[in-house]
């Protein structure tokens, strides 16, 4: 739809020079110059609300093909990463990246028409992607998957946790979408007992719920501190969450979803990221590549952890 709208463009545009010579033609016999001006105006809008909206069928063709994993066995150990999220997430995860606030037509239609038709969570497998394929759970009972960038699997209702706690275990990366909701913190205490916080990403996605999971994460380790003391020795202090940055409301800070991300080092202490959205161009791979560059020091310690690594604490039993 994109190409053929573009085609479209094209044309209409060759049609509008042909109209503008018209005049200095002698002898010209065709139809009047207003009317095909006209007509070549609307085939040039025409093609370019097919390149606006081809999103909408693209996105939704991208969710029918996502991958459906139905068993976890033949998985192999740190050949993944784990996206875990509270369901409520989805719906801003599998929206379409917005557009640079100044990006028209007309003012630079090439990155117009290659401007990308990616979802927030197909931006966020791009991220992480040498670290292996996005894996999530899939959201109960949704008739069509929640997303395009992860593949899927579902689990029971009432009987999801032993499977979850087997996925943490054998994942090289676990990237956690923070929120307040019980589910969502039994997961991140699940993660520092089955694993360990190295191989860790909190994705801020929404200040206010990042604040609450921060205020209730303390006390869902707490309940399993015996355990934590156990694995990472006495000393073991509940890792306390960094504060979040001022937010602004900009299109460009909206553009990206998630807007701060917290990684660990192998003393456990987390680490906040957060990006400068000010420089937003939106296509897909000149924003991934800006991000990566501010996500080095979390990158790299992911790196130096080694996947499926889980790096010595001091005064670990």
């Amino acid at each position: 739809m994109r190409l053929g709208g573009a085609v479209v463009l094209v044309l209409a545009f060759l049609g509008l020079r042909l109209v503008g010579s018209i005049p200095e033609r002698p002898g010209y016999d065709g139809p009047p110059w207003y009317v095909l001006l006209i007509a070549f105006l609307t085939v040039g809008i025409a093609g370019a609300a097919v390149i606006r909206f081809a999103s909408i069928p693209a996105m939704a063709g991208n969710r029918y093909l996502a991958n459906i994993i139905t068993s976890p066995t033949g998985m192999s150990e740190g050949s993944y990463v784990l996206y875990l999220r509270p369901f409520s997430q989805d719906t801003g995860a599998s929206a379409l990246t917005p557009r640079h606030a100044n990006l028209n037509f007309f003012n630079n239609p090439g990155t117009w028409i290659a401007q990308s038709n990616r979802s927030h969570e197909e931006r966020l497998s791009a991220l992480f992607s040498e670290f292996g394929p996005l894996l999530a759970v899939g959201s109960p009972g949704e008739q069509v998957p929640g997303g395009a960038g992860a593949s899927r699997m579902y689990l029971p209702l009432d009987d999801w946790k032993g499977t979850v706690g087997r996925l943490i275990e054998n994942a090289g990366l676990i990237v956690l979408g923070t929120g307040p909701g019980p589910g969502t913190l039994w997961e991140y205490a699940e993660v520092l007992r089955r694993s360990h916080p190295t191989r860790l990403v909190l994705l801020v996605t929404d200040p206010i719920e990042y604040r609450r999971f921060k205020a209730s994460s303390i006390a869902e380790a707490e309940g399993v501190l015996y355990e934590l003391k156990a694995r990472y020795g006495d000393s073991w202090e509940t890792p306390l969450l960094p504060e979040l940055p001022s937010y602004g409301t900009s299109r460009a800070d909206r553009a990206f979803w998630f807007t701060s991300m917290v990684y660990f080092t192998e003393d456990c202490e987390p680490h906040m990221v957060s990006l400068n959205t000010s420089t937003v161009s939106g296509n897909f791979r000149m924003d991934n590549a800006a991000v990566k560059r501010q996500l080095r020091p979390l990158l790299e310690e992911l790196r130096n952890s080694g996947p499926g690594g889980s790096p010595s604490v001091s005064g670990q039993t």
